[in-house]
């Protein structure tokens, strides 16, 4: 058996950090259980449902796990008295977060279904996309928040920022003949006049589970690099492209689906450190 036991960051930093194991689980038939999962669980449908994958309430095993790992027990994955006993195998999730990337790959659709999400999350949205048919949607993750400081704000974009970089990406999708509308999704609230000159909206009644699961319904996703976009990218089989400085320009070639974390299908590595 595999254990998840850490909880790294917020959501999609959790999902990322538990794909490994759970992949390798999938392809190897080895059962894997996640006990850092207790804030997001109400959110999706299938959690248990995957005879290879559960997750439980992290409030006693987590405290325990973190107690071995003191004593010097847990070396994340490697060869230890609870594997040789009890052939149980305890990973400190994200740090591992880039293993197994090819069983990932292979094991991507039987992954997915794990992290639908609950009708209550998906519902407003599908209904909301399916009005919007003919239309091109270019998914904009306008990341804020813990932005400003991380990394020296290197990625932390102005509202002008991200409009060049939607027009330049609107130019290159009206050559080619496509209607074009932009979805805004932001950690904080977003000015639309910032936006003057471009078909945008955003989802009413938004939350961050509603608007990642919008994310992996668009046909392009544009952004900083994030973990969050990654997962909307992997999810739901959708070209991305970073912003990765504030003069960025941002081409049509260049969107790619993520496959596995921090890769992209045409074989680029996203190199953020």
């Amino acid at each position: 058996m595999i254990i998840n036991y850490d909880s790294p960051g917020q959501l999609c930093n959790r999902i990322w950090s538990l794909l490994p194991s759970i992949a390798y689980g999938l392809e190897y038939k080895e059962k894997v259980l996640a006990v850092n999962f207790d804030e997001y669980s109400a959110l999706f449908d299938n959690l248990d449902k995957n005879p290879y994958v559960r997750f439980r309430s992290r409030n006693f095993l987590q405290r325990l796990f973190l107690s071995l790992k003191a004593r010097g027990y847990i070396q994340n994955g490697k060869s230890n008295i609870l594997r040789k006993l009890f052939g149980i195998n305890l990973i400190e999730g994200w740090s591992n977060r880039l293993g197994n990337a090819g069983i990932v790959v292979k094991q991507s659709d039987n992954i997915r279904p794990v992290f639908d999400f609950k009708a209550d999350t998906t519902t407003a949205v599908d209904e909301l996309f399916s009005s919007l048919d003919g239309f091109t949607i270019v998914g904009v993750h306008i990341r804020r928040g813990d932005y400003k400081e991380w990394l020296n704000g290197i990625y932390y974009f102005s509202d002008e920022e991200y409009r060049r970089a939607m027009k330049s990406v609107e130019k290159q999708l009206l050559e080619k003949g496509e209607k074009v509308k932009f979805l805004l999704c932001s950690n904080e609230k977003i000015n639309p006049a910032d936006f003057k000159g471009l078909d945008c909206f955003s989802i009413p009644d938004s939350s961050g589970a509603k608007d990642l699961y919008a994310l992996s319904k668009s046909d392009y996703i544009i952004g900083p690099p994030s973990s969050y976009s990654q997962w909307a990218s992997f999810y739901g089989k959708v070209p991305v492209s970073y912003l990765m400085s504030r003069d960025e320009e941002l081409m049509l070639s260049d969107f790619s689906r993520i496959i596995s974390f921090n890769t992209f299908e045409n074989g680029n590595i996203l190199d953020i450190d």
